[in-house]
């Protein structure tokens, strides 16, 4: 992968938002859900292909698990990553329940835009 991202780079990644979409439309917030953590995933990997980092691991879950531990990322990234993983809030003060509206897809498009701006920033 170049540093320059191109069009296939994120074509499977909105491919897989949108069947979450589709799935949350049809009732089946489960699959929505997995369709959304999935495709944040794959942000995590695209900026990953910059910035290796060993210890974000290797799968999809690895990776938004630890956004959500990363102290460094934005906050809004991070609950997002906790929102899809499920996961009680680490310390007092840290907002993870779902918001009235809030949908996976909005967590994982929250974790894409964050993953991209950083990809940005480490290959300016």
């Amino acid at each position: 992968m170049t540093e320059k991202l191109e069009p296939s780079d994120l074509r499977e990644l909105t491919v897989e938002l949108k069947m979450a979409d589709d799935a949350w439309r049809e009732g089946n917030a489960g699959k929505a859900r997995v369709c959304s953590r999935r495709a944040a995933g794959m942000g995590l990997k695209l900026l990953l292909a910059v910035e290796p980092r060993a210890e974000w691991g290797k799968s999809f879950m690895h990776h938004l698990n630890a956004l959500a531990d990363d102290l460094t990322a934005e906050v809004s990234a991070r609950e997002a990553a906790y929102r899809l993983c499920g996961r009680k809030a680490p310390e007092p003060g840290f907002e993870v329940a779902l918001v009235a509206g809030l949908t996976p897809m909005m967590d994982a498009e929250l974790v894409i835009a964050w993953a991209l701006r950083e990809r940005t920033r480490i290959t300016a």
